[in-house]
């Protein structure tokens, strides 16, 4: 089909909006990447763009064995791989169980759900509460509160629906158990939508900052955010820094920049493994019909 002038002007200006979109978030990205590899000198004089000038990993060495980086890696890791299986699996729990109509109070606890999405108790009465259970200072202070998010439960809900009832009725004509039908019919068959829900969760435990920040004070304790925020905040010097014979080969800029790539590397691998999954689950389970 051959297009009209028109047509080909506004796909034209589609491809320099969604190109311009891409640059204006991919150039930061490899600017910052560019100065944790770059020497000392090249970042100073602002020589450095897109591209390591004088290659060095003088700032990653440093972040890698003179900080408590490894220590706060391992803590994300825990954080984001705990955190997300138990998350999935009671949002699945709980999704399920709304999904269906027979199921007494289910209107109820929807509405409530709908509710904890729109009211929150607020910063002073969450801490009171999480110290009252004696969480502070404990790393499931940043996994329990976050166990079930109603957005992403709602997501998964609407998918559940929307597959046949047949399906499920075959399988229990088969002998199946209601546990068996969710695992063998119901997860397999929304397995686009549940592993959207496990980017959403992934990257919503490694991004755990704030609360960190409010919960947290032992070293030995702080997730990756946190020892970025620490880094950044203490970065203005190398005295700062405690290294001060490192100031003729590392800056604090590439301390900093380092920090920030080491910190964000991790969590990119999920994407390319959930890609495929990505878009259609987000589309199945926010149509109904």
């Amino acid at each position: 089909m051959k297009l009209s002038r028109g047509e080909k002007f506004f796909q034209v200006v589609n491809y320099m909006l969604v190109i311009g979109c891409a640059l204006v978030c991919l150039l930061p990205i490899m600017n910052i990447f560019a100065r944790s590899l770059s020497g000392i000198s090249a970042v100073a004089g602002g020589k450095v763009w897109i591209w390591p000038v004088d290659f060095h990993i003088g700032g990653w060495k440093y972040i890698i064995y003179r900080t408590n980086f490894l220590t706060s890696l391992k803590n994300s890791f825990f954080i984001t791989i705990v955190g997300t299986f138990i998350a999935v699996v009671t949002t699945i729990l709980t999704a399920y169980t709304l999904s269906k109509p027979h199921v007494k109070g289910r209107t109820f606890f929807a509405y409530l759900y709908v509710t904890f999405m729109i009211f929150n108790a607020g910063i002073v009465p969450n801490y009171f509460l999480l110290k009252s259970y004696g969480l502070l200072n404990s790393i499931w202070v940043l996994i329990l509160p976050a166990v079930v998010n109603p957005f992403y439960m709602f997501v998964l809900k609407t998918s559940f629906e929307n597959i046949p009832a047949s399906l499920e009725e075959a399988a229990k004509i088969d002998g199946a158990s209601n546990t068996r039908t969710l695992i063998s019919v119901v997860i397999p068959v929304s397995q686009a939508a549940i592993a959207t829900i496990i980017v959403f969760y992934s990257v919503n435990y490694w991004n755990r900052y704030a609360d960190a920040l409010m919960y947290i004070t032992k070293d030995n304790l702080k997730p990756v955010t946190l020892f970025l925020y620490e880094m950044i905040k203490k970065s203005g010097t190398a005295e700062g820094l405690g290294e001060v014979e490192l100031a003729a080969t590392v800056s604090p800029d590439i301390m900093t920049a380092s920090a920030v790539v080491l910190t964000v590397l991790p969590i990119l691998f999920v994407y390319p493994f959930m890609q495929k999954y990505f878009v259609k689950g987000v589309m199945v389970g926010s149509v109904k019909g």
